[in-house]
């Protein structure tokens, strides 16, 4: 008589969620990756009598999801003060798997210090007219060095960065920036209104790119 051969199939399930941020060519200092793994359970087939089955493993629940705002360096308001007389001559703006960012370059190696923080509406320096956004909140964000064509070391002469009003990143599509606007320049510092899709958190720091030797701030907004 033929004897029944009975396989025993082991499954299993693994679920793999996480944040990851990056800034293109290199890792931005200070962004955090986390990841939640989940592990499944293993499930046997009937056997005939004699055979050996596995026993299953007790499943283990998922731990819950981590986000950009849990992680350290976030929040609603981040402040510096040091000044620089670099010209500021460039916003661009990227997006990540967990926050967007906007990056201001300054054309210099010095420190350039910032100021950033929800406003009602953020307004133009130095007249004080307003400058809308879209979006569901304004975010404003004052980067302390001259915009370029207004600093007094001449960079680029017949140049400037953009008129008060200037829509600089128009972005309406993505989770959570709008749009970035020129609200002016003066005495020696520059001011941005970002549209953001709500009040999210977010991020602000300074890093130098010593292979340009230039300065950028550089602001993410989670998603």
């Amino acid at each position: 008589m033929r004897a029944k051969v009975v396989v025993v199939t082991l499954v299993c399930g693994l679920g793999l969620a996480g944040c990851g941020s990056d800034r293109g060519a290199a890792p931005a200092p200070g962004s955090t990756t986390a990841a939640a793994t989940v592990p499944g359970t293993a499930t046997t087939a009937a056997s005939a009598p004699g055979t050996t089955t596995a026993s299953p493993r007790p499943a283990t629940p998922p731990p819950a999801t981590p986000s950009c705002a849990a992680t350290s360096g976030w929040g609603t308001e981040a402040r510096s003060d040091t000044m620089s007389r670099d010209a500021l001559y460039l916003v661009r703006a990227g997006r990540h798997a967990c926050f967007d960012r906007v990056v201001f370059d300054v054309n210099g190696p010095a420190e350039a210090g910032y100021a950033v923080g929800y406003v009602p509406v953020v307004a133009a320096d130095p007249k004080g007219d307003p400058v809308p956004v879209p979006g569901g909140a304004a975010l404003e964000v004052v980067v302390r060095a001259p915009a370029l064509g207004t600093d007094g070391s001449g960079h680029q002469p017949g140049r400037v960065l953009a008129a008060t009003g200037d829509t600089l990143v128009a972005t309406p599509g993505w989770p959570s920036l709008r749009a970035v606007r020129f609200a002016g320049s003066f005495e020696g510092q520059s001011t941005f209104a970002v549209g953001v899709a709500a009040k999210l958190p977010f991020r602000v720091f300074s890093q130098l790119d010593p292979r340009d030797a230039i300065r950028r701030v550089v602001v993410d907004i989670a998603h």
